[in-house]
């Protein structure tokens, strides 16, 4: 093992470097999130009670692979690296299965055909999401390696979720004006060959860009199990877990539904379609309004964690997405401006947790190195995107269900009942999650004082 150094200062050219990667990350996971099972409802045809078990299924069998992955990226020991191999491998496959997923064949009659489709909706998306883990577990992973100082963390992750954020803002507008311009299946099955093609060229140069830490490298090795096991014994990180296991519920249903409650509960004002190109739904103007505003947050909640600490910021953003999910309820038809508003302080929040949060993880990281020896990064960051995509299947295929249950019907007026419950699973029931995760999260206690204090046992103060 090589003499462990401090590391602090990094060069604009790694901060970027590094971060310009999970705009690729970013922009097919959002794709995924708010298209996937609009486009195999309403354009594919699939019925919406076997989207959902499609979405439950392929997420469970990803969540299960994080940890593999995560363990065998620790235990990886190559000339470029621990993580970079893996970044480099996933790139290409990640394309091909993202292109196929959105190119399934478009039937004349779908219902006579409802388990092909699903075999091959459910075929894809598992195959997508293995090689997603391959290449995001490590990735992740690699970030928290490479500074040791408090909160240049937070300034490294700053810059990954500015790259994310604009990486969104590309999967709002590129998928509206394929699929308006080309119409149907062929848009969306263009948009999963140019997103997919530059997602793997997003990666393949911010693999190129980063280099790893040598001194991480060669570690006493540790079995799948131990490594896992030895990861709740943090206590740290177990209170961090839970509370972004909550605060991940209360993200992941809205994440779901926004499509449909911005088509079936807002609508389109009949302004909208005379004065709005046609390739600019109202759909996507309100996901481009969060996602900015998102960006513009970042610098603001990067400064408040130097006043506040990353704990009491991270309070802070739950507490607004809380107050924000709630007014969502009183949302009527043709609020446009006041559906707006609550997504601005909503994308205001959501800058909050993409940064605060894995900047966190990283700091326990070293809590935990101080009492095994090790750098088990990859363990670490797999559980947590286990976790996060756990809750996002589970609730999905919770949500979907109640709409198919309560009357969902594809491309026509939804029943009052429909949109009672389009609105309650959008509204009230985040809002619930928000205030568990925020109970919780202010039982964890790591602070930068204790992060200076484990770097000093380790001998990079």
């Amino acid at each position: 093992m090589s003499q462990l150094t401090r590391v602090e200062g990094l060069p604009a050219y790694t901060t970027w470097g590094y971060g310009v990667g999970n705009a690729a990350f970013s922009f097919l996971g959002l794709v995924i999130s708010v298209n996937l099972q609009f486009f195999y409802t309403d354009v594919v045809g699939l019925g919406a009670l076997l989207v959902a078990w499609a979405l439950l299924i392929a997420r469970l069998f990803d969540a299960f692979t994080d940890p593999l992955i995560g363990w065998a990226s620790d235990q990886t020991d190559t000339r470029i690296g621990r993580r970079r191999p893996w970044i480099f491998g996933a790139a290409i496959p990640i394309a091909i299965a993202f292109y196929f997923l959105f190119s399934p064949p478009i039937l004349e009659n779908p219902a006579d055909s409802q388990t092909y489709l699903l075999g091959y909706m459910l075929s894809f998306y598992i195959l997508l999401y293995l090689f997603w883990t391959i290449g995001a577990v490590p990735y992740f992973s690699l970030g928290a390696e490479l500074t040791d100082d408090y909160h240049e963390r937070v300034k490294l992750i700053a810059v990954r979720e500015v790259c994310a954020l604009t990486g969104l803002l590309l999967a709002t507008a590129v998928p509206a004006f394929l699929i308006y311009k080309f119409e149907g299946g062929d848009g969306y099955s263009i948009m999963g060959a140019v997103l997919g093609c530059g997602a793997a060229l997003i990666l393949t140069i911010s693999g190129s860009v980063v280099k790893e830490r040598p001194e991480f490298r060669g570690r006493e090795k540790m079995r799948p199990f131990e490594s896992w096991i030895k990861t709740f014994e943090n206590k740290h990180f177990r209170r961090l877990l839970l509370a972004f296991f909550f605060n991940g519920i209360g993200a992941a249903v809205p994440a779901v539904l926004v499509i449909y409650v911005s088509i079936y509960i807002i609508g389109t004002p009949t302004w909208w379609s005379q004065m709005m190109p046609g390739w600019w739904p109202t759909w996507a103007f309100y996901l481009q309004l969060y996602i900015f505003s998102g960006i513009c947050s970042i610098p603001f909640w990067n400064y408040l964690a130097k006043v506040w600490g990353k704990r009491n910021t991270w309070g802070a953003g739950i507490a607004l997405a809380t107050a924000v999910t709630i007014a969502v309820w009183w949302g009527q038809e043709g609020d446009v401006g006041y559906f707006a508003i609550l997504l601005i302080l909503s994308g205001f929040s959501f800058g909050n947790t993409m940064t605060l949060p894995p900047s966190m993880v990283a700091d326990v990281i070293d809590y935990d190195e101080s009492l095994t020896g090790r750098r088990r990064e990859g363990s670490y960051f797999s559980i947590w995107t286990f976790v996060h995509k756990l809750g996002g299947a589970v609730c999905g295929f919770a949500a979907l269900q109640v709409l198919a249950y309560m009357g969902y019907e594809p491309g026509v007026p939804q029943t009052e009942q429909v949109k009672f419950w389009l609105m309650f699973l959008f509204s009230w029931f985040p809002a619930l999650f928000y205030m568990l995760a925020a109970i919780v999260l202010f039982r964890y206690d790591f602070s930068a004082a204790d992060l200076k204090d484990t770097q000093i046992q380790l001998g990079r103060a």
